[in-house]
């Protein structure tokens, strides 16, 4: 009896004689789906986000008249809004 008590040692416990977990498949991860978590990404509308910040210093500078002047494209849009008869032709 205390040699069988002697072989069964801390050591043992941590460190298996047997590689049973080693040999095994390795174990498969759940997915979302499995989860619960699948219909997140499938809904037909998503609520967006605060992405729009408006800062009038920004807006002026890269839309501003001034800004379309500058520009060669810039002055074509001004130009062609000017033909249409648009009251505000930038910012």
């Amino acid at each position: 009896m205390l040699s069988s008590i002697s072989s069964f040692s801390a050591l043992s416990v941590l460190r298996p004689q047997s590689s049973m977990l080693l040999n095994s498949p390795p174990m498969k991860t759940m997915s979302l789906t499995a989860l619960g978590f699948g219909f997140i990404g499938q809904r037909r509308w998503k609520s967006r986000g605060n992405t729009y910040q408006p800062s009038t210093l920004k807006r002026k500078r890269t839309f501003g008249f001034l800004a379309r002047a500058k520009s060669k494209q810039g002055s074509k849009i001004l130009k062609r809004r000017k033909l249409k008869g648009r009251w505000f032709l930038s910012h």
